[in-house]
């Protein structure tokens, strides 16, 4: 950007903005503009008093001298609404959650940052969006529209920039102070160009928009084939079918939980569907029943209250199906569905975000308000740790382990991944950087193939897990609410919930070439 001339900017940005009228008439008005706008700055920089402070006043200052007077009273009427929608609990609360009070945490310049990000956020609705585009499939890609409803065709130099911007100020938390550069600096180079998983479909509306609990937990989707692909909505758990295209169904009903239960976290897998609230509170339903009941309790002894921060399904070895639930007191517990008790407690010296095992139930993993992540063997009553994970800079908030328990992933705030051989947890085998923010949803493929790095906002990665050399990066603008495989590993689901930009549910099936080596995977060499 820095090498581009500042025209090139300007006209970047007012094309992209749907004004890249380049005639006489239009070009004499716009060097007016830059004359006036040259002017303006040279007065300020001599008064001392500049129109923004830092790095988020500089990049707003130069788009707005680069628009005309129309498209800069359309965003202020943008940025006036939707600062009334962040007043009504819009966007996810993200306004008062992003700006951090814990002690150690430095707010200067958040509240510019956050001012810039909105700007940006209200800029992209000048951009042409097909308001009657209900759902997207592959032949609309080919038209030039996006997974979103965008329409880029001959704008993609424009979309580049406006990405660009959305990476610069979209703000980013730091528990832990640390340099994302040094960070990045200890990542891994991979080949990003390759294309693993192919678009298909992807509904949008406010009937696909997927509840985001917290804006530090975002596992909120969960498929249990191809075929049934389960959110949150409105308080309710609901069922979409990516391949009838058809309206989704309630599984579990807000009507069937208990007042005033706010979901916070969810799983679906061996046969139940569960939700958990930020009281410690629970629901728990089995799947294939519609109108089966609903059983409801308490994860939290006597009248406390405490998170639930994430939930896995798991399975003991006698095959009776459990739900480990991560609280914010620092407890993990597994809850027996069948029994609806909790069958095993485990304490932790900090907060925990979310825990894993191994299918045959011989180790977890659990990360939390800690840099480092824990191994622990589940079946000793002690609790102590196996190994010491090393390595993040920051607070961590997802895990899991690869299909044959050899890998296990950790993403952190520091908006990398680690990846651990578990037999030699002393070394990272691999670390993967992210683009915009925090790692909020690490998971492996069914087949072991494949490793996918959710972001907070915007990108979705795919790594092989085989090198870790290659990778299939996603991209969109919004906010993230889930990302997952299909168990038998030919699907990838995605959910953006975006006030500004949309709410979509999105389908990627695994192409041709992936899809033999999928049924016949070559030997992993970890």
């Amino acid at each position: 950007m820095s090498s581009r001339p500042a025209h090139f900017i300007e006209d970047t940005v007012l094309q992209g903005f749907g004004l890249g009228d380049q005639s006489d008439e239009r070009w004499g008005r716009r060097d007016g503009r830059r004359r006036r706008a040259n002017a303006q700055q040279s007065e300020r920089r001599n008064s001392g008093n500049s129109t923004g402070s830092g790095r988020g006043g500089d990049v707003e200052a130069a788009v707005v001298d680069s628009l005309t007077d129309e498209v800069v009273s359309q965003m202020q009427q943008l940025t006036v609404g939707q600062a009334a929608v962040g007043t009504s609990g819009g966007r996810h609360e993200q306004p008062a959650a992003r700006v951090d009070s814990s002690p150690g945490h430095s707010n200067s310049g958040r509240n510019t940052e956050h001012d810039s990000w909105i700007f940006l956020d209200n800029a992209a609705q000048v951009f042409g969006r097909s308001p009657e585009l209900k759902e997207v499939t592959d032949l609309d890609i080919r038209k030039g529209y996006d997974t979103q409803g965008y329409y880029w065709r001959g704008n993609l130099i424009q979309k580049e920039v406006y990405m660009g911007y959305r990476k610069r100020m979209y703000p980013r938390h730091q528990y832990v102070e640390h340099s994302v550069k040094q960070v990045r600096k200890m990542g891994k180079c991979i080949d990003t160009v390759h294309s693993f998983y192919k678009f298909r479909y992807s509904a949008i509306g406010d009937d696909f928009r997927s509840q985001i609990g917290h804006f530090q937990h975002r596992d909120m989707l969960w498929a249990t084939s191809s075929y049934d692909v389960f959110y949150c909505h409105s308080g309710s758990v609901c069922c979409w079918n990516p391949w009838q295209r058809m309206a989704c169904r309630s599984v579990l009903g807000r009507s069937q939980m208990p007042k005033a239960f706010k979901v916070r976290s969810m799983c679906v897998d061996s046969g139940v569907v569960f939700v958990g609230d930020g009281k410690g509170d629970y629901c728990v339903k089995a799947l294939r029943t519609d109108t089966g009941s609903v059983a409801a309790g308490s994860l939290v002894a006597g009248a406390g209250e405490d998170a639930v921060n994430h939930a896995s399904p798991a399975t003991t070895r006698s095959g009776t199906p459990h739900i480990v639930c991560s609280l914010d007191s620092g407890a993990v517990r597994s809850l027996d569905v069948s029994s609806l008790s909790v069958a095993k407690t485990s304490v932790f010296d900090w907060p925990v975000h979310c825990s894993s095992l191994v299918q045959d139930g011989t180790l977890q993993c659990v990360v939390g308000d800690s840099t480092d992540a824990l191994l622990i063997d589940p079946r000793c009553d002690s609790g102590d740790h196996v190994a010491q994970l090393v390595g993040h800079q920051d607070y961590s908030f997802s895990c899991a382990f690869s299909p044959n328990g050899r890998l296990v992933a950790t993403g952190s705030q520091d908006t990398s991944i680690r990846v651990y051989d578990v037999r030699r947890p002393q070394q990272t085998l691999a670390t993967l950087c992210g683009y915009i923010g925090a790692m909020r949803v690490v998971r492996f493929s069914g087949c072991g193939r494949f490793l996918l790095g959710m972001e907070s906002a915007d990108y979705v990665h795919v790594y092989d897990a085989q090198s870790f050399a290659r990778a299939q990066v996603v991209s969109f603008m919004g906010e993230t609410a889930g990302a997952t495989f299909s168990p038998d590993s030919n699907c990838l689901f995605l959910a953006v919930s975006d006030s500004i930009h949309g709410s979509s549910l999105a389908e990627h099936s695994l192409t041709s070439v992936d899809t033999e080596e999928v049924s016949n995977p070559r030997r992993m060499p970890f």
